[in-house]
């Protein structure tokens, strides 16, 4: 089974709808990793096509915060302006939607979170200490998660004597993770579709006014996870944002 695996949608539909139109004869099933709303002008579309395509849909903390659940005051300025203009766009059927999806859940033989296993509301996975905190969290072998915005890849092997030795890095866009190697644990983040936070796509929409979203592949019969990135047109987008007060 081929999987599409996406997260920190935040809102933006120009981004979701052509990640999902150019997949669409390629999966067999879609995990959302959570942030379906927030920062972008669509929350109420975008809500509408993951319940429609995805198989499971994680909840993130901006989620949770438009659907009433999380107070505003833990956000940044920008985030919280962007989340005081979503709860009122939203029906009582999104918000109740929102406020009941879950931040953890397993898929097949997955872990699926949000942030970190540890704190999937919260936590955030950037460092070796911060994979072997979610390493701890049960003895699952993968786990795919968001929250970041940075599509990365932490693994844990075991080594013959014991010792447990890390790899770290950056997911570039097709660049692959085998996963089924022995004794190995992965920690996987496809990135954002809505938002990437990394340096090239930031540079990228700034020169040509277009961005990129960021996702991931992954083959359940060979394991390999498979980091994608498209770009599409985001200058309608932008504007909207601009004029709503959302930029």
């Amino acid at each position: 089974m081929r999987i599409l695996v996406v997260s920190d949608i935040h809102a933006n539909l120009a981004a979701f709808d052509a990640v999902l139109h150019k997949t669409r004869a390629d999966r067999d099933a879609v995990l959302c990793l959570g942030d379906l709303v927030g920062y972008g002008p669509d929350p109420r579309e975008c809500i509408a096509r993951a319940a429609e395509h995805c198989t499971v849909v994680l909840g993130g903390n901006h989620d949770l915060a438009a659907g009433g659940v999380t107070d505003l005051s833990y956000f940044a300025d920008h985030a919280r302006i962007a989340l005081e203009w979503t709860r009122p766009q939203l029906s009582p059927e999104d918000s109740a939607y929102l406020s009941k999806l879950p931040l953890k859940t397993t898929y097949e033989d997955l872990l699926l979170s949000h942030g970190s296993p540890e704190n999937p509301i919260w936590g955030y996975v950037f460092s070796q200490t911060d994979a072997e905190a979610a390493f701890a969290q049960g003895d699952f072998t993968r786990c795919f998660f968001g929250h970041t915005h940075l599509p990365s890849f932490f693994l844990a092997s075991r080594e013959p004597q014991g010792t447990v030795s890390y790899q770290i890095g950056y997911g570039k866009p097709d660049s692959t993770i085998e996963t089924g190697r022995e004794n190995l644990r992965v920690l996987l983040n496809p990135g954002s579709i809505g938002f990437p936070r990394d340096q090239a796509d930031a540079h990228h929409f700034l020169k040509y006014h277009h961005a990129a979203a960021r996702y991931a592949f992954f083959d359940t019969e060979s394991g390999l996870w498979q980091f994608k990135r498209l770009e599409y047109d985001m200058r309608k987008t932008a504007k909207r944002m601009k004029l709503l007060g959302l930029w």
